[in-house]
């Protein structure tokens, strides 16, 4: 082992949009989830934003006192990980508001019995709850894992002139909320003038009904429970009445995200509706990924020069400005090659797909242009984080499409990047 340290921080709440901190943390999580120890020497903590920063180092250095009391562990590693880890926390002035997490352990880098202590902190996209320090052979990644489970939420609505039956999908499980009836009659064959007068008194009673229905969803789905998209169900021609009524608060008539035929409107409808939705509510993109799909195909279709896609025009746009969203694909295996020679410090940078090895090995063994030496410090750099720093410098945002929608389908033909501009540039 070595007593050099390499600390790295993944301040994920710093990064332009939500879809890039998921991507940054599931990198990461990728990583960390191959490190495995031969001992139990490697650290996971996590420290939730309501605890003071006095109270979080005190616990750390209470796990440090009973490190010395446990023979089977490796005292020396551990030790010096939660001395690190602690001169760490006292760095910042106050627990995040979403809490922190930390991981320390000494890892082999490129030669396995050489051994460096690196600490990775990371700022959660969302907050951590419960503070846990736990010490083994592996980092404990669970608590991070999920804040990447499915959060979106659906909300179900199915609609006849009887009843209404509202619910939630999440994660898969359905939960019914409310179960409504309208107490209308069914339609009779009076005639004349009294069928007239009674169809229009079925019809305020519906209209009634109806707008008791939205009240009951705007409490469930945006007040209660913050609906990610709605599913509206039904027999007949009544759930498309409803719709059209504009009866539903605008927020939830704009997530609307398909219309189901059902055989009833009661709460068996709810568990018809999910099955039948359940390859769009797998596939289903988030609203605000599809809105910016959405604006970018209509730029591109008008021609207006408002739109780029492919990976030159859109880090062309980036470094004068012009992007206002960049957006790529979580499928992409293109990355940045930075290569510093060791004998001279001049630098290159490549972007090259990961998987063409072939390609790689040319720029690490041809001889560096300035001193002709062959020996380089190369950095690896995911793509996403090159077009976060040049959308930094400009108040631009990056968006990661990763759910497997058809936004994404569109924009993996588009080449897998794209832009919408702020204005047109010589080369858009």
């Amino acid at each position: 082992m070595t007593p050099e340290k390499i600390t790295h921080f993944y301040g994920c709440q710093l990064t332009t949009s939500k879809s890039v901190k998921q991507h940054k943390l599931r990198k990461l999580i990728a990583w960390l989830s191959d490190k495995q120890a031969s001992e139990k020497e490697y650290v996971s903590v996590y420290i939730p934003g309501g605890k003071t920063l006095d109270d979080a180092v005190a616990a750390l250095k209470k796990e440090l006192e009973l490190v010395a009391d446990k023979s089977e562990i490796a005292h020396g590693a551990l030790q010096e990980a939660f001395k690190n880890l602690i001169q760490r926390l006292k760095l910042h002035e106050t627990v995040p508001e979403n809490g922190l997490v930390m991981f320390a352990g000494y890892l082999p880098e490129n030669n396995p019995e050489y051994k460096s202590l690196e600490i990775k902190e990371i700022i959660p996209p969302e907050p951590i709850n419960n503070y846990i320090c736990i010490i083994d052979n592996h980092f404990q990644l669970e608590p991070l894992r999920d804040l990447l489970r499915d959060q979106r939420i659906v909300g179900i609505l199915a609609v006849d002139s009887k009843n209404a039956s509202l619910g939630l999908v999440r994660g898969g499980s359905l939960r019914v909320l409310d179960c409504i009836t309208s107490g209308i009659p069914g339609k009779t064959g009076k005639g004349g003038q009294s069928q007239r007068r009674y169809e229009r008194e079925r019809d305020m009673e519906l209209t009634s009904f109806f707008h008791r229905v939205a009240e009951h969803a705007a409490k469930e789905f945006l007040l209660n429970n913050r609906v990610t998209a709605l599913v509206i169900g039904g027999p007949g021609q009544t759930k498309t009445d409803f719709l059209k009524g504009d009866y539903l608060n605008y927020e939830l008539q704009n997530a609307v995200l398909s219309i189901v035929d059902t055989q009833s409107a009661g709460e068996e409808a709810l568990r018809e509706m999910q099955s039948k939705s359940s390859s769009i509510l797998t596939n289903m993109c988030g609203p605000e990924e599809k809105k910016i799909m959405e604006k970018l195909l209509l730029e591109l279709n008008k021609q207006s020069g408002l739109a780029v896609c492919g990976l030159d025009p859109v880090l062309d746009g980036l470094k004068v400005g012009a992007v206002e969203v960049a957006l790529v694909t979580d499928t992409s295996d293109l990355a940045e090659y930075y290569t510093l020679c060791k004998k001279c410090g001049n630098t290159k940078i490549q972007i090259l797909n990961r998987r063409d090895t072939q390609a790689i090995r040319v720029m690490v063994s041809t001889p560096c242009g300035k001193c002709h030496a062959t020996e380089y410090e190369v950095v690896e750099k995911d793509m996403v984080d090159v077009l976060e720093d040049a959308a930094s410098q400009t108040n631009a945002r990056v968006e990661v499409i990763f759910t497997d929608s058809e936004e994404k389908a569109k924009l993996q033909d588009l080449g897998g990047f794209a832009a919408i501009l702020r204005y047109k540039t010589s080369t858009s």
